[in-house]
């Protein structure tokens, strides 16, 4: 799509093969079960490959949700149910996704623990690389606007940083699986380009650009 936000997915050359995009699958599942959900061109990537070291055979998903989060359950569903009803049953799902989910949300917010109590209910559990139980404070983002910029009532003053809802100081960033597929080992957050999340630090900063970390 021709828009600022596209949802991509970077696979390692020579390691997959066979690729078959299918976003159009998942987004026909999507208008067939919640047809009202708030996704827009470009929000919703999947595709199919053979891993060619494992011989598995892989659904890959990304997913950039609505500010509110209200699209994250339905998109979920529309991706489990797509590859559910369409995919043999030896695929493995990877999905990476800014959820837009909240620790303290209000109530046309998605709850991150309600997201996670979605994931355990579903006919094929699903786990994420923070557990089915996510803590509210596991934040993967933190921002807040200045005031040297044109829109002054969403600047938040420095000493409110973390007490203020103008900014964004939330755990939202997930990498799904189906429970019994994989077990997550290790998960590693980066705020600052370096491997590592300093946890308390408002960015995108000079050395890192983005609003959200990486997971």
């Amino acid at each position: 799509g021709d828009r600022d936000q596209n949802s991509y997915i970077l696979l390692k050359k020579g390691r997959f093969s066979g690729f078959r995009e299918v976003t159009e699958g998942v987004l026909e599942t999507l208008a067939l079960n919640n047809p009202k959900a708030p996704v827009a061109k470009g929000d919703v990537f999947a595709l199919t490959a053979k891993d060619t070291v494992t011989g598995a055979n892989m659904l890959f998903a990304s997913f950039h949700g609505d500010t509110n989060g209200l699209a994250t359950i339905p998109v979920v569903t529309a991706v489990t149910t797509f590859a559910r009803q369409t995919l043999p049953s030896d695929y493995k799902l990877i999905f990476g996704l800014d959820a837009n989910t909240y620790g303290d949300p209000d109530e046309d917010q998605q709850d991150v623990v309600a997201f996670g109590d979605f994931l355990a209910s579903l006919p094929r559990k699903l786990n994420s690389c923070y557990g089915q139980k996510p803590s509210r404070i596991n934040y993967t983002t933190f921002n807040a606007r200045t005031h040297l910029q044109p829109q002054l009532n969403k600047a938040v003053a420095f000493e409110e940083i973390n007490k203020s809802k103008k900014g964004d100081k939330n755990p939202k960033d997930f990498i799904l699986f189906y429970e019994d597929d994989y077990s997550a080992l290790d998960v590693l957050k980066d705020n600052t380009g370096e491997r590592k999340y300093v946890e308390g630090m408002v960015f995108p900063t000079l050395d890192f650009p983005s609003d959200h970390g990486v997971t």
